[in-house]
């Protein structure tokens, strides 16, 4: 049996330390105040207990914008190992131009600019290749870039995203539903095996797998802003 990699060993650690700061809600990444549209989902009655709010969710991810994000998280990622500004800037463009309505788009590229912010006491983050791009960013290009100029693995990054934003979702459903708290991580755990499918199908995508079917979510989406009491931001 070989012996351990200390330095290996230790570069791991650091990124796993790494991602639970940049994916917990001390970071801007949507967490309490983006429903990504499930607050008209719960207002309009399309989900209501624990059952259809993990369906709602299991589609965002399998065939919406949640699988959509992956494979720009991938692209951003790749283009900013390779130090490719051109292929970074035309992944943000397509990434910007595929928002589904107007609170999307606000809600991927303010918390895109509110995350540049925050990593900024991290050094290095400056090596990502965002700078040269000028006007809005998206996020998941925004935290492929990061993440791969602070040396995450794709791996590891993958699926640690698509859990910090399916839980995010959760917790907005356990507010408004309301769902329980053990409903909630029934939900997360029951997401787990999927999560790990779809960051592995993701980690060998490129831009010809995008593709969204999850119509009624980008539907109530369009709606949220027509709600006539609205607790989250989109």
């Amino acid at each position: 049996m070989s012996e351990s990699d200390p330095a290996h060993d230790a570069l791991s650690t650091l990124s796993l330390l790494r991602l639970q700061s940049w994916m917990s809600p001390a970071f801007p990444t949507g967490a309490y105040a983006c429903s990504h549209g499930i607050e008209t989902a719960i207002a309009e009655r399309y989900i209501y207990d624990a059952t259809s709010c993990q369906s709602w969710i299991l589609d965002i991810l399998q065939y919406g914008s949640g699988w959509n994000d992956a494979v720009f998280l991938k692209a951003a990622w790749t283009a900013s190992s390779k130090a490719d500004p051109i292929a970074l800037a035309e992944h943000n463009d397509l990434a910007l131009a595929l928002q589904a309505g107007q609170e999307r788009w606000h809600e991927t590229t303010q918390l895109a600019a509110s995350f540049l912010r925050a990593s900024e006491a991290w050094q290095g983050a400056s090596s990502a290749g965002l700078n040269t791009i000028s006007g809005p960013l998206a996020l998941p290009v925004v935290i492929g870039a990061f993440c791969a100029a602070m040396k995450i693995p794709l791996k590891l990054l993958l699926p640690t995203f698509l859990q910090t934003n399916s839980s995010n979702l959760i917790w907005i459903a356990t507010r408004l539903v309301p769902l329980g708290q053990s409903d909630a991580l029934r939900i997360i755990a029951n997401l787990e095996s999927v999560i790990c499918t779809i960051a592995n199908r993701a980690a060998i995508s490129c831009l010809d797998d995008l593709g969204s079917s999850a119509l009624l979510a980008d539907i109530v989406s369009l709606r949220h802003e027509q709600l006539a009491s609205r607790v989250c931001i989109t």
